[in-house]
């Protein structure tokens, strides 16, 4: 039996079920559920994968809304789709489209557990729910909890708008908390006896601002008050921020560290107060697979979708870098706007995921992520070679540092 007859097959079983999709998507697009608190879209998920016939694991490496979802034919290889359903905090709800990640992998599933029966295609399949990706990273999680550890590559779509790629390079981060110190005071009456907090935070990002010239290309840092900037009538002896910095390699990241890190201490120094601050490593750059992608790219074209050649980078960063430098992995950034670009992240974005767009996006990477699914389960020489691109890239990217940027 051939796969382009195994891939019809795959169209015909995600068509049969488009109404059950558009279903699952507009319930967690009017379910909204911000990071950690996904147990409704996780529950649907559940509910359909176990109605499909899958294995279900939850509460997987103790995360409550994550899941994994398996189907197993014999020995072979084991390829995964990851969903997300996360949504944006403020109202912003779905802006990201993770409703349509969540309804494209439940069509992968739906459609794959049926091929692997029909056409008796040996290897493992799973779906894996992956949630919180929009604040510190379910898949991080789910990485350090093995869920991965007998996965041999995976994939995870992403909307986006102008023309479809599959995404090459994208950044990776690190995040500070920093609380000032200060001493309070009227702000009229003896202002002089107080230490400014408020000030040290200005000058931080003052200081933040100026430094910005003396950075790599690529490098994009962002700051905000979490506490101490409302109007009191008093000098603000504490003050509580945020800043995150993001660079294309993690060996930039820790140059600028150090800079950002002197920009915090001056803020301290210059108005008297004393500061704490903690930096954290948050999403690594992903790692491209050109095998894998190569799979997806023709796949894609066989169903009419213009595709950008190659593997373009982005500025943008996932949780899906830190499992691209353990296994094969491919971040599809497919299009729900081919003719023009706007940001992800805003009412607009919003409003394309919720219309006719979206359901295409559902219907046609249902059918594309099955489809290369099949292509790596009968193919798994391709993977093995897959593997072995990826430790040429970490190789050719890391040196002999391989085992101190991939295992941190």
């Amino acid at each position: 039996m051939g796969k382009e007859e195994m891939k019809q097959y795959i169209g015909q079983q995600v068509e049969a079920i488009r109404s059950e999709l558009m279903e699952i998507s507009q319930y967690i697009f009017r379910n909204p559920e911000v990071a950690h608190t996904e147990h409704k879209a996780c529950a649907k998920q559940v509910e359909y994968l176990k109605s499909k016939g899958y294995e279900i694991t939850e509460n997987p490496a103790g995360v409550d809304t994550a899941f994994v979802a398996t189907y197993r034919n014999g020995e072979g290889t084991h390829i995964a789709v990851l969903s997300e359903y996360d949504c944006l905090p403020n109202g912003l709800d779905h802006a990201c489209g993770h409703n349509l990640i969540a309804a494209a992998s439940m069509g992968a599933g739906a459609a794959m557990i049926e091929a692997m029966k029909k056409f008796d295609i040996k290897g493992t399949f799973s779906v894996i729910g992956t949630p919180y990706e929009e604040t510190d990273g379910g898949k991080i999680d789910l990485l350090k909890g093995g869920v991965f550890d007998d996965v041999d590559a995976c994939m995870a779509v992403h909307p986006t708008t102008a023309m479809s790629r599959v995404a090459g390079e994208c950044l990776c981060s690190c995040h500070y908390v920093i609380e000032y110190h200060g001493q309070t005071a009227h702000a009229w009456a003896r202002p002089w006896k107080g230490k400014n907090a408020f000030d040290a935070a200005i000058m931080c990002f003052n200081a933040v601002a100026m430094m910005r010239q003396q950075t790599e290309d690529g490098v994009r840092i962002d700051y905000g008050f979490v506490e101490g900037y409302e109007q009191t009538g008093s000098v603000r002896d504490y003050v509580k921020l945020t800043l995150g910095l993001a660079a294309p390699t993690p060996m930039i990241v820790e140059d600028v560290r150090k800079k950002v890190e002197g920009c915090i201490e001056a803020g301290a120094a210059a108005t008297g107060c004393t500061v704490e601050y903690h930096g954290e490593m948050g999403y690594k750059n992903r790692i491209p697979n050109s095998v894998l992608g190569d799979f997806f790219r023709e796949n894609c074209v066989a169903l009419g979708e213009p595709m950008q050649p190659g593997m373009p980078a982005d500025s943008g960063g996932e949780d899906l870098g830190n499992v691209s430098h353990v296994i094969p992995a491919i971040n599809p950034h497919m299009t729900i706007l081919p003719e023009r670009k706007i940001s992800n992240h805003t009412v607009e974005f919003r409003n394309i995921v919720d219309s006719p767009a979206g359901e295409k996006f559902i219907m046609l990477n249902s059918k594309t992520l099955a489809d290369t699914v099949v292509d790596l389960l009968l193919s798994p020489e391709a993977v093995q070679k897959a593997k072995e691109e990826l430790q040429q890239r970490l190789k050719e990217l890391y040196g002999d540092q391989v085992e101190k940027y991939v295992r941190s």
